[in-house]
């Protein structure tokens, strides 16, 4: 979330406009708030360099495409989720109705799940390229993350966590990462530092060997 006072700015407010109708063209934008369309070309072509706006064509009706604009994920991130406050309930309610037993089996099903998912994309895959595969894999889901050879084996390293607040209070969220690494990897990794612990990153030592 950025401040409050940038949706007090006109770029906050085609922020919000956007958000609230999915996708608008510059002179829909000059409509909305009494600006010309050159005016909202300027400010539109900042926030694009800001990586929180995209262009796009697209046809309405029979006349020629016109140029829209929309948020990307990173714009849509800028208004607050509730994801996790709807997590933690759902994890205490397991927790409490069926013990936290139930709750490691469940993200270690999960985790198993996305082993099974990508299993193809770690075939025939020598130590490194199963380190890649792994890093590509978290990044696709939001995480920020990247591997460098150390040694025998690799260093992984996610930089953030999409769940971080919910690792915190409840750890086992983890174990979808832990038991996916346990699955896909050439040894069992080793786990240095943790995000939920409030370490910096979330550090993992991979041996080279294990012949996965």
């Amino acid at each position: 979330m950025r401040e409050a006072s940038f949706f007090q700015s006109t770029r906050g407010r085609i922020v919000e406009s956007l958000q609230r109708h999915g996708s608008r063209t510059a002179a829909e934008l000059a409509a909305d708030h009494g600006l010309t369309p050159n005016a909202i070309r300027q400010h539109l072509a900042r926030l694009e360099r800001d990586g929180l706006v995209v262009e796009a064509s697209e046809r309405r009706g029979p006349t020629k495409p016109s140029l829209v604009f929309s948020l990307t994920p990173e714009g849509r991130r800028l208004f607050p989720q509730r994801y996790g406050v709807l997590l933690n309930a759902l994890i205490e309610e397991i927790g409490e109705s069926q013990g936290p037993e139930k709750v490691r089996e469940l993200f270690h099903n999960i985790g198993k799940r996305s082993a099974r998912k990508f299993a193809g994309r770690f075939a025939g895959k020598n130590p490194q390229e199963r380190v890649a595969e792994l890093t590509a894999i978290l990044r696709e889901q939001g995480v920020v993350a990247d591997y460098e050879p150390s040694g025998d084996g690799y260093i992984l390293r996610e930089h953030n966590c999409p769940f971080r607040e919910t690792a915190t209070a409840h750890p086992e969220v983890c174990s979808v990462v832990h038991t996916l690494m346990e699955e896909v990897l050439p040894a069992k990794a080793e786990q240095r530092s943790s995000i939920a612990r409030g370490d910096a990153t979330c550090e993992f030592a991979i041996p080279a060997t294990g012949g996965k």
